[in-house]
């Protein structure tokens, strides 16, 4: 991935033209979300005091794995995933809770001003990384800095996995504010970096819980969330089996 194409993307997810992505998938019902926990059993001898019961998972989540790179998470049932192309250097993992219809519906002459409840993460990996630098200088060096400036970083866990969240501000059009993505080292020369778009799901319960299941090996096992998520579909409500 180049320098000019990295800070590219990143330019555009925050615009309010940016397009809506999506794959057409065959709908099923919503299911129910309700958790039933397991009855206690009798034993004819003492035992330490037990520990919470173990959580059912929400039928309102699924998982989402990508097949080139392996990393993972779960999202609500009825997002839908631009999956990462099988060939090329690095990609882009678009969901989103939207599909084109929506968008069409919400937007005049390509205008998009993000209606409300609107949301798209997108999952960018990136190769060619320095593996001796930390994640955020292995970062900084392979964008074009008169396009991305960092503001900040800091350290922040999310579920198994600590991230680097950085705050950049955008050169090329100063008056747009600064964002913050989330970025996890993938392999010794490979990142991955989380963009919410917009920025203000960065505090929502949904998208919180998204980024707490995120895995980054094919050997790591998604958690599926046990309480559904607290959005409601925008669109005609389907899960994607």
């Amino acid at each position: 991935m180049t320098k000019n194409l990295i800070p590219f993307l990143l330019t555009m997810a925050v615009s309010v033209t940016a397009c809506a992505t999506h794959r057409d998938t065959a709908p099923v019902l919503l299911p129910d979300g309700a958790t039933t926990l397991p009855s206690p059993t009798d034993t004819p001898v003492p035992l330490p005091q037990a520990g919470p019961a173990a959580e059912t998972p929400s039928a309102a989540w699924r998982e989402v794995r990508d097949a080139r790179y392996g990393f993972g998470l779960a999202i609500p049932c009825w997002w839908i995933v631009s999956p990462i192309p099988p060939q090329g250097v690095g990609g882009v993992m678009t969901i989103s809770n939207y599909d084109e219809a929506y968008f069409m519906a919400n937007s005049q002459k390509g205008f998009w001003d993000w209606p409300n409840g609107a949301l798209k993460i997108e999952i960018v990996v990136i190769e060619d990384a320095n593996p001796q630098l930390s994640d955020t200088d292995a970062y900084m060096e392979l964008v074009d800095t008169n396009m991305q400036a960092l503001i900040s970083s800091e350290t922040r866990q999310t579920g198994a996995h600590p991230a680097a969240v950085l705050t950049l501000q955008n050169l090329v059009n100063q008056n747009d504010p600064p964002i913050r993505v989330f970025i996890h080292r993938l392999a010794p020369d490979k990142l991955i970096l989380i963009n919410p778009i917009p920025q203000g799901i960065l505090d929502t319960p949904d998208f919180q819980t998204l980024l707490s299941t995120m895995v980054l090996t094919p050997q790591e096992a998604i958690t599926i969330p046990s309480t559904p998520p607290a959005e409601t579909p925008l669109i005609n409500a389907v899960c994607m089996q």
